[in-house]
């Protein structure tokens, strides 16, 4: 009789990449580093399997992940669901003990079993589990699937030699058992009951309703019809039922034991929902004097039920999509991997889409502004447009990290070559060159030029207007100018960035607005965003032409070759702070006083924001490793800023622009700078503003 032993296939299961694709997804977005929880997932036995195929997977896909089955395609399909457990590390993924694992998290289905919640909804036989690792880095995830069952089950014979469903029901009532299955709900589907009564009258019921019929014909002599206990089997081997009949043993021995300790079961098998292929197997429960003890041992068992993995062996699986997922959609995953690791972990209402959506403009695209790019980039800022006019020369390959030496030997434009390396680091960036010349103050303007120099200050002015962001990184002061005005004429964040020999400058404009009287109060120890300063407030002479008449280290800013790095870094997290602050850029100016007391009353302090405070200005020096924060107030006279020019260039525009370049001292005069140099308490008043700011 042991050659009748009924022996049962194992499952296995199909993942989708789909699946892990989504689960990265989730996993950056929303599950972030719990590692505890017990992710529910829905799977699925598909009945559209060709003929050839041995076994019938249970698919995941990113379908898995819905939130509610009915959201899922599930008709044509056998639907179950499992839990899945990730491990935020490789480490805790080994040290995971699967016996455990499975006796832990699968007790579900003891416990379904015993409290009859499993013949309410018997889709709770074929629970799976899974627990995994995913190297979100890599792309290659370590997982193992169990579909959990008792170990310890009774001995089962095949008392009969197995039949097709022919042998044992008429053609016609094939129909009559599709039209049953398919008025099932889906969580009736994998395992239900069948009574036929005779010929004619056949019927396909819960398997609830299956168990109360035998147990009630015990005390009854003979009955009125045979009873079927139908489950989906996804396995094709006949002599082998698949791994969800243990399951269906467990329960009918738990609620109906007595019948499957003396009696034969009838077990219909269906691997299509047209019943066309199902097999009819005869169950036999082999004689046992203890039968409550046996019961009993079912469910004091361990569980078992890994699959095995590619090789055959009781192991994990390893897949690998770092190839198979789309390269570009993998790169944006793995970029903002970081940012969103700094969002869970430390800041988490950081505005991370607020700062990915930003659009900057970068003036200058040569050591400073390759450097700012770089760092833009690693806040997840994809929108970046340079203007330059220069070419790559040989000599900035090794201080301008964009540039290579065939940029250099190609004579490409500056613009042209950070745009390609910038693609080359991210390809789904959205980059953009403009070649041009800023007109200045001091850099006249013939005749002949006219025409460029219109169409220079229009893109210059369509540059700036279409950007949330301007960098000032260019080589000279004048330069600064019109960009300067323009900023404040829009209302735009401006960061302003210069190099010394070993020392640098970074500073964020003050805010302008034509409807402001301007109140110059320099002895205000942290002024907001609209009494704040310019690059140019500091001046008491407007900008000129400073290339006339310079020697060769004159005309190139000379600088130590860490010093960029510092002050790109300084700039663009200058940028991401204001962008954070409540107040943006009316932000109060963090002083250098009172820094170290910026977390003192948090509730009432405006001067910390997300990020920290908001300095105007810092200055540091690599001579002594030191920085400063600084603060120049607003210049009511500023060549550059103040309210007379900026009416000045909103009525005259381009006119404007063509007499600062042009006539010597235009924009001292038309600021008020001329007249207050004219002043006979000039020296009285510098005073006072020395003693104001030595209070300070």
């Amino acid at each position: 009789m042991s050659v009748n032993v009924v022996k049962f296939t194992k499952l296995r299961t199909t993942i989708d990449p789909t699946f892990w694709a989504k689960f990265a997804e989730l996993k950056v977005d929303k599950l972030r580093l719990d590692d505890k929880s017990q992710i529910k997932l829905w799977g699925r036995y598909s009945f559209d399997v060709p003929e050839i195929e041995k076994n019938n997977p249970l698919v995941l896909d990113y379908m898995s992940f819905n939130e509610n089955v009915e959201s899922n395609s599930i008709n044509n399909s056998i639907i179950c669901y499992g839990y899945m457990v990730n491990t935020n590390t490789y480490e805790a993924f080994r040290k995971i003990n699967p016996q455990d694992f499975i006796d832990s998290i699968g007790k579900c289905i003891i416990n379904d079993i015993m409290s009859g919640a499993a013949l309410a909804e018997p889709w709770k036989l074929a629970v799976f589990l899974i627990f995994s690792y995913a190297d979100l880095k890599t792309y290659r995830f370590h997982y193992w699937v169990a579909h959990p069952t008792p170990l310890s089950l009774p001995e089962m014979y095949f008392e009969k030699i197995q039949k097709s469903i022919n042998d044992n029901f008429m053609v016609d009532q094939f129909d009559k058992l599709y039209e049953g299955f398919q008025q099932l709900d889906y969580k009736q589907k994998s395992f239900f009951s069948v009574f036929v009564f005779d010929e004619e009258n056949i019927k396909v019921d819960t398997l609830n309703e299956g168990i109360k019929y035998i147990n009630a014909q015990e005390s009854t002599v003979g009955t009125d019809c045979e009873v079927y206990f139908a489950f989906y089997n996804p396995c094709k081997r006949l002599l082998e039922p698949g791994w969800q009949l243990r399951n269906l043993l467990c329960l009918l021995f738990w609620h109906c034991s007595t019948f499957c300790f003396t009696k034969s079961i009838q077990i219909l098998s269906l691997n299509r929902d047209d019943f066309k292929t199902a097999v009819v197997y005869t169950l036999k429960c082999k004689e046992y004097a203890e039968q409550e003890i046996v019961k009993k041992s079912i469910f004091d068992s361990h569980l078992v039920g890994w699959e095995h993995n590619e090789n055959g062996k009781m192991g994990p699986q390893i897949v690998d999509l770092s190839e198979i997922l789309d390269p570009n959609k993998l790169a944006e995953k793995a970029i903002n991997l970081n940012l969103k690791l700094m969002k869970w972990r430390l800041v988490p209402d950081l505005d991370l889409e607020k700062i990915s959506n930003l659009k900057c403009l970068l003036l200058g695209a040569g050591t400073l502004g390759c450097s700012v790019a770089r760092v833009l980039i690693g806040w997840g800022i994809s929108n970046i447009t340079f203007v330059d006019k220069s070419i790559v020369s040989h000599s900035n390959t090794v201080r301008q990290s964009l540039f290579i030496h065939e940029d250099a030997v190609k004579r490409k434009f500056k613009v042209d070559a950070a745009k390609d390396a910038l693609l080359r680091i991210r390809p789904t960036m959205n980059v953009h060159g403009i070649k041009l010349q800023i007109p200045m103050p001091g850099h006249v303007v013939g005749q002949s030029m006219l025409n460029t120099t219109k169409e220079a200050v229009k893109e210059l002015k369509d540059a700036i207007a279409g950007n949330d962001v301007v960098f000032l990184l260019l080589d000279s002061r004048e330069a600064r100018w019109l960009p300067t005005l323009l900023c404040a004429a829009m209302n735009k964040i401006t960061i302003n960035a210069a190099l010394g020999f070993d020392s640098y400058m970074v500073q964020r404009h003050g805010v302008r607005n034509l409807t402001d009287i301007p109140v110059s109060n320099v002895t205000s120890q942290n002024p907001d965003g609209k009494n704040l300063g310019c690059y140019f407030c500091n001046d008491i002479t407007q900008p000129g032409n400073s290339q006339t008449d310079r020697t060769l280290d004159q005309q190139c800013t000379v600088s130590r070759p860490g010093l960029s790095q510092i002050a790109a870094g300084l700039a663009v997290e200058l940028m991401i702070a204001i962008t954070q602050h409540s107040q943006g850029l009316e932000a109060k100016a963090l002083a250098a006083g009172i820094k170290n007391n910026v977390n003192s009353n948090i509730k009432d302090n405006t001067l910390e924001g997300l990020l920290g405070g908001v300095p105007h200005t810092i200055r540091g020096s690599l001579w002594g490793y030191e920085s400063y924060l600084t603060i120049t107030h607003r210049f009511s006279s500023c060549t550059a800023c103040s309210i007379p020019l900026i009416s000045e260039y909103q009525k005259r525009g381009f006119e404007f622009i063509l007499d600062a370049c042009n006539i010597p001292n235009y924009l001292e005069k038309l600021c008020g700078l001329e007249e207050l140099l004219k002043r006979p308490d000039l020296d009285e008043l510098c005073s006072s503003i020395d003693a104001s700011s030595e209070e300070e």
